[in-house]
């Protein structure tokens, strides 16, 4: 048997104040691409609006520095709300979003990434959510070439099981309407469980450790993911995309160091 690798990647937050120093140093340790992360000032929308006045600058930044986007993620929270069931609202944030594609469409993404909910969510308001968020990505998915990507979620959020994504990606049916599987979102099943069962829909990962009980974004082999496992569903699964660390309380080194020796000690396993 071959030895199974994946590109590697980092999520980098265009809100953090060293995002250019993490961009070069990131691009100079020989990652191969990364997911420009929009969403990180959402909480404030003063902050969050001040970010997005900057985004050009930004994205020249960024094709400065050469270093591909995988994904770009957008804003996420209230005010971006896809399954919002008032009418109004949720129209209000496909059309946010469209102008987002259209302002960041020259860094040619492979894909975008969306939180497709809010929380706290009330089972009783769950039907209706579910329904909004599907008619949310329809709407979206002829706005950009690259693939829409749905988070699975934690907690209480939609798309919190494999089942309920499954679900919305049948009722979407899309061609570029995809997953991207954040795998210290997974509380209700096993993260390679929920992996396999995604199979072909995932295009893209976030990568982080948790304990089962929240999401945690530690490094991998801090929490309680068998990573073996889940290394070995992406190769059973025919994954391609990028191995994508979500672990912004660590350096890009050590994020670096993780990925070779998971892969190192999965192909080592395999022999």
């Amino acid at each position: 048997m071959g030895k199974f690798t994946l590109r590697l990647g980092r999520s980098i937050g265009f809100c953090q104040e060293s995002f250019y120093e993490l961009l070069r140093e990131t691009k100079d340790l020989g990652y191969d691409t990364f997911d420009f992360d929009i969403a990180g000032a959402w909480p404030n929308e003063e902050k969050e609006n001040a970010h997005y006045a900057h985004l050009e600058w930004g994205m020249e930044y960024v094709k400065k520095v050469g270093l591909p986007v995988n994904g770009i993620h957008v804003s996420f929270g209230g005010r971006w709300d896809y399954s919002d069931t008032n009418e109004e609202n949720r129209r209000k944030v496909v059309e946010n979003t469209k102008k987002i594609f259209a302002r960041t469409a020259t860094l040619n993404p492979y894909c975008y990434i969306l939180h497709g909910s809010f929380e706290p969510i009330d089972d009783k308001d769950r039907a209706a959510k579910l329904a909004a968020l599907v008619q949310s990505v329809k709407e979206l998915a002829d706005s950009t070439p690259a693939y829409i990507c749905l988070e699975v979620l934690p907690r209480t959020c939609l798309l919190n099981t494999a089942k309920e994504t499954l679900e919305v990606m049948e009722k979407v049916n899309i061609d570029n309407v995809r997953v991207c599987v954040d795998v210290n979102h997974f509380l209700q099943e096993k993260s390679e469980d929920g992996l396999r069962a995604l199979g072909k829909w995932v295009k893209t990962l976030h990568i982080s450790d948790h304990d089962y009980e929240n999401e945690r974004h530690w490094l991998p082999g801090e929490g309680k993911i068998d990573w073996m496992k889940l290394i070995g569903v992406l190769e059973e699964i025919g994954y391609k995309g990028v191995f994508n660390y979500e672990c912004s309380r660590y350096t890009p080194v050590q994020m670096k160091e993780n990925f070779e020796r998971l892969f190192a000690r999965y192909n080592a396993e395999k022999e």
